[in-house]
Protein backbone atom coordinates (compact mmCIF):
# COMPACT_ATOMS: atom_id res chain seq x y z
CA UNK A 1 0.00 0.00 0.00
CA UNK A 2 1.33 3.49 -0.81
CA UNK A 3 2.72 5.71 1.95
CA UNK A 4 -0.04 8.20 2.78
CA UNK A 5 1.98 10.12 5.36
CA UNK A 6 4.90 11.68 3.48
CA UNK A 7 5.04 14.69 5.80
CA UNK A 8 5.41 12.77 9.08
CA UNK A 9 8.38 13.79 11.24
CA UNK A 10 9.71 12.54 14.62
CA UNK A 11 8.49 15.76 16.23
CA UNK A 12 5.10 15.73 14.53
CA UNK A 13 3.97 12.17 13.88
CA UNK A 14 1.31 11.98 11.22
CA UNK A 15 -2.09 10.46 11.70
CA UNK A 16 -2.20 6.73 10.84
CA UNK A 17 -2.35 6.14 7.10
CA UNK A 18 -5.76 6.12 5.51
CA UNK A 19 -6.84 2.52 4.99
CA UNK A 20 -7.27 0.80 1.67
CA UNK A 21 -10.75 -0.49 0.83
CA UNK A 22 -9.53 -4.06 1.31
CA UNK A 23 -8.28 -3.22 4.81
CA UNK A 24 -11.78 -2.13 5.87
CA UNK A 25 -13.62 -5.23 4.73
CA UNK A 26 -16.19 -6.07 7.42
CA UNK A 27 -17.37 -9.65 7.64
CA UNK A 28 -20.91 -9.79 6.31
CA UNK A 29 -23.86 -11.20 8.18
CA UNK A 30 -27.21 -12.69 7.22
CA UNK A 31 -29.93 -10.16 8.10
CA UNK A 32 -33.44 -11.54 8.57
CA UNK A 33 -36.23 -8.98 8.99
CA UNK A 34 -39.03 -10.81 10.82
CA UNK A 35 -41.21 -7.69 11.03
CA UNK A 36 -43.62 -6.16 8.48
CA UNK A 37 -41.69 -2.88 8.63
CA UNK A 38 -39.03 -1.34 6.42
CA UNK A 39 -35.55 -2.15 7.73
CA UNK A 40 -31.96 -2.26 6.55
CA UNK A 41 -28.56 -3.39 7.79
CA UNK A 42 -25.24 -1.86 6.74
CA UNK A 43 -21.69 -1.49 8.08
CA UNK A 44 -19.58 1.51 9.07
CA UNK A 45 -16.07 2.27 10.32
CA UNK A 46 -15.65 5.06 12.87
CA UNK A 47 -12.78 7.53 13.14
CA UNK A 48 -10.80 5.13 15.34
CA UNK A 49 -10.98 2.27 12.86
CA UNK A 50 -13.71 0.42 14.75
CA UNK A 51 -16.14 -1.45 12.49
CA UNK A 52 -19.84 -1.71 13.35
CA UNK A 53 -22.97 -3.38 12.03
CA UNK A 54 -25.83 -0.85 11.86
CA UNK A 55 -29.54 -1.74 11.99
CA UNK A 56 -32.30 0.75 11.08
CA UNK A 57 -36.08 0.23 11.04
CA UNK A 58 -39.10 2.46 10.52
CA UNK A 59 -42.78 2.33 11.46
CA UNK A 60 -45.43 4.72 10.13
CA UNK A 61 -48.83 5.61 11.60
CA UNK A 62 -51.94 7.44 10.46
CA UNK A 63 -53.37 10.01 12.87
CA UNK A 64 -57.03 9.40 13.68
CA UNK A 65 -59.89 10.78 15.79
CA UNK A 66 -59.30 11.61 19.45
CA UNK A 67 -60.40 9.39 22.31
CA UNK A 68 -62.36 10.57 25.35
CA UNK A 69 -59.19 12.04 26.86
CA UNK A 70 -58.45 13.95 23.63
CA UNK A 71 -55.46 11.87 22.58
CA UNK A 72 -55.24 11.27 18.83
CA UNK A 73 -55.49 7.64 17.77
CA UNK A 74 -52.62 5.97 15.91
CA UNK A 75 -53.14 3.26 13.29
CA UNK A 76 -50.26 1.51 11.54
CA UNK A 77 -50.07 2.35 7.85
CA UNK A 78 -51.37 -0.36 5.55
CA UNK A 79 -48.18 -0.15 3.46
CA UNK A 80 -44.87 0.05 5.36
CA UNK A 81 -43.35 3.52 5.64
CA UNK A 82 -40.28 3.51 3.42
CA UNK A 83 -36.88 4.46 4.78
CA UNK A 84 -35.55 7.72 3.36
CA UNK A 85 -32.37 6.88 1.45
CA UNK A 86 -31.62 10.50 0.53
CA UNK A 87 -32.34 13.94 1.95
CA UNK A 88 -35.62 15.46 0.74
CA UNK A 89 -35.70 19.23 0.17
CA UNK A 90 -38.50 21.74 -0.33
CA UNK A 91 -39.61 21.55 -3.99
CA UNK A 92 -36.82 18.99 -4.55
CA UNK A 93 -34.41 21.93 -4.66
CA UNK A 94 -31.05 21.10 -3.00
CA UNK A 95 -30.57 24.82 -2.29
CA UNK A 96 -33.80 24.95 -0.25
CA UNK A 97 -34.35 23.82 3.33
CA UNK A 98 -34.54 20.12 4.21
CA UNK A 99 -37.93 18.53 4.83
CA UNK A 100 -36.56 15.13 5.84
CA UNK A 101 -33.05 13.74 6.08
CA UNK A 102 -31.93 10.30 5.01
CA UNK A 103 -32.71 7.63 7.60
CA UNK A 104 -29.36 5.95 6.92
CA UNK A 105 -27.38 7.75 9.61
CA UNK A 106 -25.01 5.29 11.34
CA UNK A 107 -25.65 6.54 14.88
CA UNK A 108 -27.56 9.31 16.66
CA UNK A 109 -26.49 10.02 20.27
CA UNK A 110 -29.89 11.60 21.01
CA UNK A 111 -33.45 11.51 19.72
CA UNK A 112 -34.53 13.98 17.03
CA UNK A 113 -38.11 15.25 17.25
CA UNK A 114 -39.01 16.88 13.93
CA UNK A 115 -42.19 18.53 12.63
CA UNK A 116 -42.84 18.73 8.88
CA UNK A 117 -45.90 20.85 8.24
CA UNK A 118 -47.50 24.27 8.59
CA UNK A 119 -48.65 26.71 11.24
CA UNK A 120 -52.40 27.44 11.35
CA UNK A 121 -54.11 30.42 12.93
CA UNK A 122 -56.46 29.46 15.80
CA UNK A 123 -59.97 28.60 14.57
CA UNK A 124 -58.85 29.39 11.01
CA UNK A 125 -59.36 33.13 11.57
CA UNK A 126 -56.80 35.48 10.01
CA UNK A 127 -54.60 37.26 12.57
CA UNK A 128 -51.33 39.19 12.44
CA UNK A 129 -49.46 36.76 14.73
CA UNK A 130 -50.00 33.59 16.77
CA UNK A 131 -47.90 31.06 18.74
CA UNK A 132 -46.97 27.50 17.82
CA UNK A 133 -45.60 25.01 20.30
CA UNK A 134 -43.91 21.60 20.46
CA UNK A 135 -43.80 19.73 23.78
CA UNK A 136 -42.46 16.25 24.57
CA UNK A 137 -42.52 14.48 27.92
CA UNK A 138 -41.83 11.04 29.33
CA UNK A 139 -44.54 8.61 30.41
CA UNK A 140 -45.95 8.20 33.88
CA UNK A 141 -47.45 10.31 36.63
CA UNK A 142 -44.05 11.92 37.28
CA UNK A 143 -43.49 12.85 33.65
CA UNK A 144 -40.31 14.71 32.77
CA UNK A 145 -40.57 17.50 30.20
CA UNK A 146 -37.92 16.85 27.54
CA UNK A 147 -38.83 19.46 24.93
CA UNK A 148 -40.87 22.64 25.31
CA UNK A 149 -40.45 25.07 22.45
CA UNK A 150 -42.63 28.04 21.50
CA UNK A 151 -42.31 30.04 18.28
CA UNK A 152 -44.24 33.06 17.03
CA UNK A 153 -45.63 33.09 13.49
CA UNK A 154 -46.37 36.50 11.95
CA UNK A 155 -47.86 37.81 8.74
CA UNK A 156 -45.67 39.23 6.01
CA UNK A 157 -43.62 42.26 7.05
CA UNK A 158 -40.60 44.22 5.88
CA UNK A 159 -37.74 46.28 7.14
CA UNK A 160 -38.36 49.66 5.52
CA UNK A 161 -35.89 52.48 5.08
CA UNK A 162 -37.13 55.76 6.50
CA UNK A 163 -37.33 58.70 4.14
CA UNK A 164 -34.79 61.52 4.36
CA UNK A 165 -37.33 63.95 5.83
CA UNK A 166 -38.33 61.51 8.57
CA UNK A 167 -34.70 60.95 9.49
CA UNK A 168 -34.08 64.72 9.65
CA UNK A 169 -37.08 65.15 11.94
CA UNK A 170 -35.55 62.54 14.23
CA UNK A 171 -32.28 64.45 14.56
CA UNK A 172 -33.47 66.63 17.50
CA UNK A 173 -34.36 63.47 19.43
CA UNK A 174 -30.88 62.08 18.90
CA UNK A 175 -29.23 65.37 19.94
CA UNK A 176 -31.47 65.83 22.98
CA UNK A 177 -30.68 62.34 24.29
CA UNK A 178 -26.97 62.52 23.45
CA UNK A 179 -27.43 59.71 20.96
CA UNK A 180 -29.19 57.37 23.40
CA UNK A 181 -32.40 57.47 21.38
CA UNK A 182 -33.10 57.91 17.70
CA UNK A 183 -35.64 56.96 15.09
CA UNK A 184 -33.10 54.81 13.28
CA UNK A 185 -32.56 54.48 9.56
CA UNK A 186 -34.81 51.42 9.25
CA UNK A 187 -38.14 50.46 10.75
CA UNK A 188 -40.09 47.20 10.89
CA UNK A 189 -43.52 47.38 9.30
CA UNK A 190 -46.62 46.01 10.94
CA UNK A 191 -47.35 42.41 9.91
CA UNK A 192 -50.11 41.52 7.53
CA UNK A 193 -52.76 38.98 8.46
CA UNK A 194 -52.50 35.28 7.75
CA UNK A 195 -54.26 31.99 8.38
CA UNK A 196 -51.47 29.56 7.44
CA UNK A 197 -47.69 29.49 6.90
CA UNK A 198 -45.36 26.58 6.04
CA UNK A 199 -42.98 25.86 8.92
CA UNK A 200 -39.84 26.23 6.84
CA UNK A 201 -36.56 28.02 7.44
CA UNK A 202 -37.24 30.15 4.36
CA UNK A 203 -39.47 32.20 6.71
CA UNK A 204 -37.01 32.32 9.62
CA UNK A 205 -34.18 34.76 10.26
CA UNK A 206 -31.29 34.24 7.88
CA UNK A 207 -30.68 34.56 4.15
CA UNK A 208 -27.93 35.88 1.94
CA UNK A 209 -26.75 38.99 0.13
CA UNK A 210 -25.87 38.38 -3.50
CA UNK A 211 -25.28 40.67 -6.46
CA UNK A 212 -24.60 39.15 -9.87
CA UNK A 213 -22.33 40.50 -12.55
CA UNK A 214 -25.24 41.45 -14.82
CA UNK A 215 -27.09 43.27 -12.02
CA UNK A 216 -27.12 47.08 -12.40
CA UNK A 217 -26.04 47.22 -8.74
CA UNK A 218 -22.77 45.43 -9.56
CA UNK A 219 -21.07 48.70 -10.49
CA UNK A 220 -21.84 50.06 -7.02
CA UNK A 221 -20.19 47.21 -5.08
CA UNK A 222 -16.97 48.43 -3.50
CA UNK A 223 -13.89 46.50 -4.57
CA UNK A 224 -13.12 45.22 -1.06
CA UNK A 225 -16.48 43.41 -0.96
CA UNK A 226 -16.13 41.75 -4.34
CA UNK A 227 -15.30 38.07 -4.68
CA UNK A 228 -11.74 37.29 -5.78
CA UNK A 229 -11.41 37.18 -9.55
CA UNK A 230 -11.69 33.64 -10.89
CA UNK A 231 -9.40 32.12 -13.49
CA UNK A 232 -12.10 32.35 -16.13
CA UNK A 233 -14.22 35.38 -17.05
CA UNK A 234 -17.41 35.79 -15.06
CA UNK A 235 -20.66 34.82 -16.76
CA UNK A 236 -23.75 37.07 -16.50
CA UNK A 237 -25.35 34.95 -13.77
CA UNK A 238 -22.19 34.66 -11.66
CA UNK A 239 -21.96 36.49 -8.35
CA UNK A 240 -19.67 39.48 -8.11
CA UNK A 241 -20.33 39.80 -4.36
CA UNK A 242 -21.90 37.21 -2.08
CA UNK A 243 -22.26 36.74 1.68
CA UNK A 244 -24.60 34.32 3.45
CA UNK A 245 -25.89 33.70 6.95
CA UNK A 246 -24.00 30.60 8.13
CA UNK A 247 -26.79 29.48 10.46
CA UNK A 248 -29.57 29.73 7.85
CA UNK A 249 -28.65 30.73 4.29
CA UNK A 250 -32.22 30.20 3.02
CA UNK A 251 -33.97 32.60 5.42
CA UNK A 252 -34.87 36.28 5.31
CA UNK A 253 -33.70 39.45 7.05
CA UNK A 254 -29.94 38.90 6.77
CA UNK A 255 -28.11 41.87 5.28
CA UNK A 256 -24.82 43.74 5.12
CA UNK A 257 -24.07 47.44 4.68
CA UNK A 258 -22.33 46.89 1.35
CA UNK A 259 -25.41 45.16 -0.03
CA UNK A 260 -27.82 47.88 1.11
CA UNK A 261 -25.58 50.54 -0.41
CA UNK A 262 -25.08 48.75 -3.72
CA UNK A 263 -28.66 47.54 -4.16
CA UNK A 264 -30.14 50.84 -2.92
CA UNK A 265 -32.83 48.73 -1.29
CA UNK A 266 -35.66 50.56 0.42
CA UNK A 267 -37.21 47.42 1.90
CA UNK A 268 -36.07 43.94 2.93
CA UNK A 269 -38.38 41.03 3.80
CA UNK A 270 -38.33 40.26 7.53
CA UNK A 271 -38.64 36.89 9.25
CA UNK A 272 -42.14 35.58 9.86
CA UNK A 273 -41.11 32.75 12.20
CA UNK A 274 -39.23 33.81 15.31
CA UNK A 275 -38.49 32.58 18.80
CA UNK A 276 -40.76 33.94 21.49
CA UNK A 277 -37.77 35.10 23.53
CA UNK A 278 -36.04 36.76 20.54
CA UNK A 279 -38.49 38.89 18.57
CA UNK A 280 -37.54 40.41 15.24
CA UNK A 281 -36.66 44.13 15.37
CA UNK A 282 -35.23 46.95 13.26
CA UNK A 283 -32.47 47.39 15.84
CA UNK A 284 -31.41 43.78 15.31
CA UNK A 285 -31.57 44.25 11.53
CA UNK A 286 -29.28 47.29 11.64
CA UNK A 287 -26.84 45.47 13.94
CA UNK A 288 -26.80 42.57 11.48
CA UNK A 289 -25.97 44.98 8.66
CA UNK A 290 -22.85 45.95 10.62
CA UNK A 291 -21.79 42.31 11.04
CA UNK A 292 -23.59 41.19 14.20
CA UNK A 293 -24.88 37.58 14.08
CA UNK A 294 -28.57 36.89 13.80
CA UNK A 295 -30.35 34.77 16.44
CA UNK A 296 -30.49 31.03 15.89
CA UNK A 297 -33.10 30.34 13.18
CA UNK A 298 -36.55 29.51 14.48
CA UNK A 299 -38.23 26.35 13.26
CA UNK A 300 -39.29 22.80 14.04
CA UNK A 301 -37.54 21.18 11.05
CA UNK A 302 -34.15 19.69 10.25
CA UNK A 303 -31.08 21.92 10.33
CA UNK A 304 -28.98 21.91 7.15
CA UNK A 305 -25.89 19.70 7.24
CA UNK A 306 -23.61 22.59 6.24
CA UNK A 307 -25.18 25.17 8.56
CA UNK A 308 -23.63 26.42 11.78
CA UNK A 309 -23.29 25.17 14.42
CA UNK A 310 -23.96 21.68 13.02
CA UNK A 311 -21.06 21.57 10.58
CA UNK A 312 -18.54 22.23 13.37
CA UNK A 313 -19.27 18.71 14.66
CA UNK A 314 -17.57 17.24 11.60
CA UNK A 315 -14.13 18.28 12.84
CA UNK A 316 -11.15 19.18 10.70
CA UNK A 317 -11.18 17.46 7.32
CA UNK A 318 -7.77 16.27 6.17
CA UNK A 319 -6.75 17.85 2.89
CA UNK A 320 -4.42 15.84 0.64
CA UNK A 321 -3.08 16.59 -2.80
CA UNK A 322 -3.02 12.93 -3.82
CA UNK A 323 -4.97 9.86 -2.71
CA UNK A 324 -4.48 6.18 -3.47
CA UNK A 325 -6.94 4.63 -5.92
CA UNK A 326 -8.76 2.52 -3.30
CA UNK A 327 -8.13 4.81 -0.35
CA UNK A 328 -11.09 5.45 1.94
CA UNK A 329 -11.15 8.77 3.75
CA UNK A 330 -10.99 8.60 7.53
CA UNK A 331 -13.58 10.46 9.51
CA UNK A 332 -11.87 13.45 11.12
CA UNK A 333 -10.29 12.57 14.46
CA UNK A 334 -12.57 15.11 16.19
CA UNK A 335 -15.75 13.90 14.46
CA UNK A 336 -18.75 14.09 16.79
CA UNK A 337 -21.55 11.63 16.00
CA UNK A 338 -23.95 14.31 17.21
CA UNK A 339 -23.53 15.61 13.66
CA UNK A 340 -26.06 12.97 12.59
CA UNK A 341 -28.71 14.55 14.83
CA UNK A 342 -30.55 16.88 12.46
CA UNK A 343 -33.06 18.49 14.84
CA UNK A 344 -32.38 21.88 16.43
CA UNK A 345 -30.57 21.41 19.73
CA UNK A 346 -33.69 22.25 21.74
CA UNK A 347 -35.56 19.46 19.92
CA UNK A 348 -33.05 16.76 20.77
CA UNK A 349 -33.71 14.67 23.86
CA UNK A 350 -32.95 11.33 25.47
CA UNK A 351 -34.11 8.34 23.43
CA UNK A 352 -37.89 8.06 23.66
CA UNK A 353 -39.77 4.93 24.60
CA UNK A 354 -43.37 3.80 24.53
CA UNK A 355 -45.98 5.93 26.30
CA UNK A 356 -43.99 9.15 25.83
CA UNK A 357 -46.35 12.03 25.10
CA UNK A 358 -46.13 14.70 22.39
CA UNK A 359 -48.26 17.83 22.03
CA UNK A 360 -48.46 20.34 19.18
CA UNK A 361 -50.22 23.71 19.34
CA UNK A 362 -51.55 25.42 16.19
CA UNK A 363 -49.66 23.05 13.88
CA UNK A 364 -52.73 21.51 12.23
CA UNK A 365 -56.09 22.71 10.92
CA UNK A 366 -58.64 23.52 13.60
CA UNK A 367 -61.13 21.11 12.01
CA UNK A 368 -58.72 18.16 11.66
CA UNK A 369 -60.33 14.97 13.04
CA UNK A 370 -57.38 14.38 15.38
CA UNK A 371 -57.37 17.92 16.83
CA UNK A 372 -59.35 19.80 19.47
CA UNK A 373 -59.71 23.42 20.61
CA UNK A 374 -58.45 24.44 24.05
CA UNK A 375 -60.02 27.02 26.36
CA UNK A 376 -58.29 29.99 24.68
CA UNK A 377 -59.00 28.87 21.12
CA UNK A 378 -55.69 27.21 20.20
CA UNK A 379 -55.73 24.04 18.10
CA UNK A 380 -54.24 21.10 19.99
CA UNK A 381 -52.85 17.80 18.72
CA UNK A 382 -51.75 15.30 21.36
CA UNK A 383 -50.54 11.75 20.97
CA UNK A 384 -48.97 8.95 22.98
CA UNK A 385 -46.25 6.82 21.44
CA UNK A 386 -47.22 3.14 21.28
CA UNK A 387 -45.66 0.76 23.80
CA UNK A 388 -43.32 -1.41 21.75
CA UNK A 389 -39.69 -2.34 21.16
CA UNK A 390 -37.64 -3.35 18.15
CA UNK A 391 -34.74 -5.67 18.86
CA UNK A 392 -32.05 -7.60 17.05
CA UNK A 393 -31.34 -11.19 18.06
CA UNK A 394 -27.85 -11.96 16.76
CA UNK A 395 -25.62 -15.03 16.77
CA UNK A 396 -21.85 -15.31 16.36
CA UNK A 397 -19.82 -18.12 14.86
CA UNK A 398 -19.90 -19.99 18.20
CA UNK A 399 -23.71 -19.89 18.15
CA UNK A 400 -23.75 -17.54 21.14
CA UNK A 401 -26.81 -15.28 21.20
CA UNK A 402 -26.58 -11.51 21.57
CA UNK A 403 -29.61 -9.26 22.09
CA UNK A 404 -29.63 -5.61 21.01
CA UNK A 405 -32.52 -3.26 21.77
CA UNK A 406 -32.77 -0.60 19.09
CA UNK A 407 -33.11 3.04 20.14
CA UNK A 408 -36.01 5.20 19.00
CA UNK A 409 -33.92 8.14 17.79
CA UNK A 410 -36.12 9.90 15.22
CA UNK A 411 -39.72 11.07 15.61
CA UNK A 412 -41.16 12.84 12.57
CA UNK A 413 -44.62 14.39 12.87
CA UNK A 414 -46.45 15.28 9.66
CA UNK A 415 -49.80 16.79 10.67
CA UNK A 416 -50.65 18.00 7.15
CA UNK A 417 -50.48 14.39 5.98
CA UNK A 418 -52.04 13.04 9.21
CA UNK A 419 -48.94 10.92 9.70
CA UNK A 420 -46.33 9.98 12.30
CA UNK A 421 -43.07 8.18 11.49
CA UNK A 422 -40.72 6.56 14.01
CA UNK A 423 -37.18 5.37 13.29
CA UNK A 424 -35.15 2.97 15.44
CA UNK A 425 -31.41 2.38 15.20
CA UNK A 426 -28.71 0.26 16.83
CA UNK A 427 -25.09 -0.85 16.41
CA UNK A 428 -23.10 -4.00 17.17
CA UNK A 429 -19.27 -4.06 17.02
CA UNK A 430 -18.04 -6.34 14.24
CA UNK A 431 -15.46 -7.77 16.64
CA UNK A 432 -18.30 -9.79 18.19
CA UNK A 433 -18.13 -12.02 15.13
CA UNK A 434 -21.84 -11.78 14.28
CA UNK A 435 -22.81 -14.08 11.41
CA UNK A 436 -26.61 -13.78 11.56
CA UNK A 437 -29.06 -11.19 12.90
CA UNK A 438 -32.84 -11.25 13.15
CA UNK A 439 -35.00 -8.13 13.59
CA UNK A 440 -38.00 -8.62 15.86
CA UNK A 441 -40.88 -6.51 17.16
CA UNK A 442 -42.61 -6.88 20.53
CA UNK A 443 -45.55 -5.06 22.10
CA UNK A 444 -46.58 -7.05 25.17
CA UNK A 445 -45.65 -5.49 28.52
CA UNK A 446 -44.26 -8.79 29.84
CA UNK A 447 -42.08 -9.21 26.74
CA UNK A 448 -40.71 -5.67 27.08
CA UNK A 449 -39.94 -6.21 30.76
CA UNK A 450 -38.02 -9.42 29.99
CA UNK A 451 -36.13 -7.62 27.21
CA UNK A 452 -35.14 -4.84 29.60
CA UNK A 453 -33.80 -7.38 32.09
CA UNK A 454 -31.92 -9.28 29.40
CA UNK A 455 -30.15 -6.27 27.86
CA UNK A 456 -29.21 -4.88 31.29
CA UNK A 457 -27.66 -8.23 32.18
CA UNK A 458 -25.89 -8.48 28.83
CA UNK A 459 -24.64 -4.91 28.39
CA UNK A 460 -24.76 -3.54 31.93
CA UNK A 461 -25.83 -0.03 32.91
CA UNK A 462 -28.85 1.06 30.90
CA UNK A 463 -28.57 -1.88 28.54
CA UNK A 464 -27.04 0.11 25.69
CA UNK A 465 -24.43 -1.47 23.44
CA UNK A 466 -21.21 0.38 22.68
CA UNK A 467 -21.77 3.06 20.03
CA UNK A 468 -19.28 4.14 17.38
CA UNK A 469 -16.46 6.32 18.77
CA UNK A 470 -17.77 5.72 22.31
CA UNK A 471 -16.19 2.40 23.17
Amino acid sequence: MADNNPDATPDAPARPAAPDAADLAVAGLAFDNRTPYSAVQFDIVDQHGGAFHVFVAKIGYALGPCDAQRWASLTELAAPAELNTTDRHVDDNPAASVLEESDLAPHKPRCDVIVVGSAYAPKGVAVDAFPVRLAVETAGTKAKRLVDKVLVVSGGRQFQKRGVLTRLLGLPIRLATLGLASLGTWTLSLPGRLTQLPLRYEYAEGGQCRINRDDPAAARVEKKYRLPDSAKPLQPGDAIAHEACDSNPVGRGFTRQWFLAASQASSVDAAQITRRDSPCSAKQFMASAKGAPLPEPAGFGAIGRAWLPRRTLIGKIEEKAHRAVNEIRNLPAEFDFGYWNCAPRDQQCDYLRGQARIALTNVCRHDAPFAWIDEVGNTMLRLVLPRQELLVLAANGNKELITLRLDLDTVCLKPDGARLELVWRGNLPSELGIVAARLMHITEAAQIERLDMLVRHQWGGDGTAAAPAAR
